[in-house]
């Protein structure tokens, strides 16, 4: 097994927030807002810093009517990641997002490494 070697800083690669939303929201990344089928809307502007973007891991899914998905896709539509600006830990925000009335699950993603190809 080859070991691990971190990406270059320089790559601009950042460590997101994972997030798994409850089964009946979604996040609405034109308006910036969590919405569920009860009609709820969340806005998790408050506590988070300035450029944190909130975004789907698989947006093909999200912009799919969720009647024509399988139940697979169903899950894999509530997994969205929220990526916070350089120099910002995820760890410093996770119990924040955790608290938000849409998440389920958070969690701070892996670090991102490469093979050593030596």
């Amino acid at each position: 097994m080859m070991p691990a070697v971190p990406v270059p800083g320089s790559a601009g690669i950042r460590v997101p927030v994972e997030v798994k939303l409850k089964p009946e929201y979604r996040y609405d990344s034109s308006r910036r807002v969590f919405e569920s089928d009860f009609g709820e809307r969340f806005k998790p502007n408050g506590g988070l810093p300035k450029n944190t973007r909130i975004v789907y891991k698989v947006p093909a899914l999200a912009k799919t009517d969720v009647g024509k998905l399988s139940k697979a896709e169903r899950d894999l539509r509530r997994y969205v990641q929220v990526i916070l600006p350089a120099g910002e830990s995820p760890a410093d925000y996770v119990d924040l997002i955790r608290a938000w009335p849409s998440v389920e699950e958070a969690w701070v993603g892996p670090e991102i490494s490469l093979p050593n190809a030596h």
